[in-house]
């Protein structure tokens, strides 16, 4: 879709960050519609058609991260939702996992938010096209024994966006990464360029959002993203709260027994 077909919707309770937003985007053509919290969102939502929800955080009545999560409760259609916010304590695997495909901090550019709004609303067949001009910062090569097993231990899920996968070596957050990952028992190679959204290491585990898929794999990698069908633009491997605090009290201690990692 391209950005001037689109309905935006601007949820911020700041009316300056409103009109401001509305304006950036109708000149581009876009149909805007405005609230001032979750809750006047949701009421748009209920009957109005939005390809894009773009909302701040941190709202009274009720906030950006309380709307999504209604959002999905109520199974509302919104095809790509985006933060800006002007506060930093939010996590992003909790928001990438909640089925966010981007966080922008205010203050931000017009050319920005513009450029994150056409990425969102290309399909992903169309976006994963094209490399980086740039080396990537790290690489990063892993060996696991089985797609499907990867998946079930919670070493390896897919998500709209990216992928959530387990590894010992700490990565760079928001550094690029050229990314292999080998599955023994399907013979599949998932190679990816893509930038590292969050990396945790308790888990350990990090979060990579793609950027460029390499045609060998690209097919099934959109194939398996389709069957998979969840609402998370990247995954944080099914690892929820109560599991992460087992974690860090050492009660719980994740197996990496089948990943194993190729230093180049």
């Amino acid at each position: 879709m391209r950005l001037e077909d689109a309905t935006i919707l601007v949820v911020d309770d700041e009316a300056d960050l409103r009109e401001i937003f509305a304006a950036w985007l109708n000149r581009n053509g876009c149909t805007v519609l405005t609230a001032s919290n979750g809750v006047e969102a949701l009421s748009i939502l209920e009957t109005a058609k939005v390809d894009v929800l773009l909302s701040d955080i941190r709202m009274p009545i009720m906030g950006g991260v309380e709307l999504v999560r209604k959002v999905f409760e109520r199974k509302l259609v919104v095809p790509s939702v985006i933060f800006v916010s002007g506060f930093g304590d939010v996590h992003p695997r909790e928001m990438y996992g909640l089925g966010v495909e981007a966080l922008m901090e205010k203050p931000l550019r017009r050319k920005d938010l513009l450029r994150v709004l056409d990425d969102s609303l290309m399909e992903r067949d169309q976006l994963w096209r094209t490399p980086s001009a740039e080396p990537m910062a790290q690489n990063l090569t892993l060996e696991m024994d089985s797609l499907s097993a990867a998946t079930q231990t919670c070493e390896f899920q897919l998500g709209r966006g990216g992928c959530c996968l387990t590894t010992q070596r700490a990565l760079d957050e928001e550094k690029t990464i050229d990314l292999s990952i080998h599955f023994a028992q399907e013979d599949l190679l998932l190679r990816a360029q893509g930038t590292v959204r969050w990396y945790e290491q308790v888990s350990p585990q990090a979060g990579v959002e793609f950027q460029y898929l390499y045609p060998s794999c690209r097919d099934w990698v959109l194939d398996a993203i389709r069957e998979r069908t969840t609402c998370s633009f990247i995954p944080g491997c099914d690892w929820d709260v109560s599991r992460a605090l087992a974690a860090r009290s050492g009660a719980l201690q994740v197996s990496s027994a089948s990943v194993r990692e190729v230093f180049t």
